[in-house]
């Protein structure tokens, strides 16, 4: 991948800003030192200003001034330092993508879509974390510097602060996991509402409604909130009232997952559930801790994850998991905040990827 993290894109940062006044370049030939603009401004007998303009704007340069400047160019090696030049002109050529943290095939697929869409459109990318407590701090630091020409967060929390400073923010932005079209920034969201009812609706083939589980993550996080509220919706429209005991919040991981099935085997619920987990991870805890419990899967317990990471068909029994186009969540997310730089004046839009149900082993055996 060709992004920049935000500890490289910092050093980036500081040798670009060196540039601005484009002082400095870079020779054709890295095995010798770096040609400066004042040396081939004295090689060519001509001012600084006038190299500047005879590399960015040749035609407001006389011709016998223009021909001396590249021929002192060729002659000195000197190779415009490209960053400099983008940063003279205002537009960096690169995009901004700021995470919730960097860790995990989420979104490490997304980035992948991300990086080959903009490499496609002539764009890069910029990569950096930004947790709630450093959101303010490390955004005002990147969009301040002009660096960057636009910026796709990852908002996966409805009280995450970072949401409406990007909303009032005049920079080019798009927003990915949340909905914000609505105040006035482009989104890319997954349709989480098919995903989990073609979850809910294959469980319900094998179990009542009454033994159907939703494991989500946080409380806060948007999937999880939209996962719930559809299963709790599913359920209601096949006539029944979710019990509280029904649907769960927690972290997403193996860890919440195995704690919520122990606690569930101890009220004696385990033992005929089918589960709807918020992603593979959660997915993966129920599964081992049913097996210690030794209650088998899926003959007694029949469990679906959501992600479909290569967690889910490397498991024994591989898991039914809500399948995410990650890869075209971060295409289409570069897509739209290119087509918001180039059209600023058009109506905010969502754009709503589709999600779909992959059945494995986990739930597909004979009825209780």
């Amino acid at each position: 991948m060709r992004f920049a993290s935000g500890l490289h894109a910092a050093r980036t940062l500081s040798s670009a800003l060196a540039t601005r006044s484009g002082q400095l370049g870079h020779t054709s030939d890295p095995s010798k030192p770096p040609v400066s603009i004042r040396q081939v401004a004295a090689a060519a007998g001509v001012s600084i200003a006038t190299v500047s303009r005879a590399i960015n704007t040749p035609s407001a340069v006389a011709e016998p001034t223009l021909s001396r400047v590249r021929a002192a160019i060729e002659q000195l090696g000197y190779a415009p330092n490209p960053l400099a030049q983008a940063l003279m002109s205002g537009e960096s050529r690169v995009l901004g993508i700021a995470l919730p943290w960097f860790h995990g095939e989420f979104f490490t697929r997304m980035l992948q879509g991300a990086d080959e869409e903009a490499t496609r459109l002539g764009y890069h990318l910029l990569v950096t974390s930004m947790t709630r407590a450093q959101a303010s701090r490390r955004k005002d630091r990147i969009l301040g510097t002009g660096l960057i020409d636009g910026m796709i967060v990852i908002i996966d929390d409805v009280h995450d602060p970072l949401a409406q400073e990007v909303i009032d923010s005049p920079m080019p932005s798009v927003m990915v996991c949340a909905d914000f079209s609505d105040k006035g920034v482009d989104s890319v969201v997954l349709d989480n509402k098919r995903g989990t009812r073609e979850a809910v609706e294959h469980l319900l083939r094998w179990v009542d409604a009454g033994k159907c589980f939703f494991v989500g993550g946080p409380m806060g996080n948007v999937d999880s909130q939209e996962r719930a509220a559809t299963f709790t919706a599913a359920l209601a429209e096949r006539g029944h009232q979710v019990r509280p005991d029904q649907v769960s919040f927690g972290e997403y991981g193996v860890t919440w997952g195995k704690e919520w099935a122990m606690r569930a085997h101890q009220r004696r619920t385990l033992d005929g559930a089918a589960i709807l987990a918020a992603n593979d991870e959660i997915a993966c805890g129920i599964l081992r801790a049913a097996e210690s419990a030794r209650l088998w899967v899926p003959d007694q317990v029949r469990i679906v994850g959501f992600d479909d990471t290569r967690l889910a068909s490397l498991m024994r029994p591989t898991l039914s998991s809500v399948a995410l186009p990650m890869e075209d969540v971060g295409a289409a997310a570069v897509r739209a905040l290119v087509a918001r730089m180039e059209r600023r004046e058009t109506p905010t839009t969502c754009v709503r990827l589709p999600t779909r149900l992959v059945v494995r082993e986990s739930s597909t055996a004979a009825t209780f």
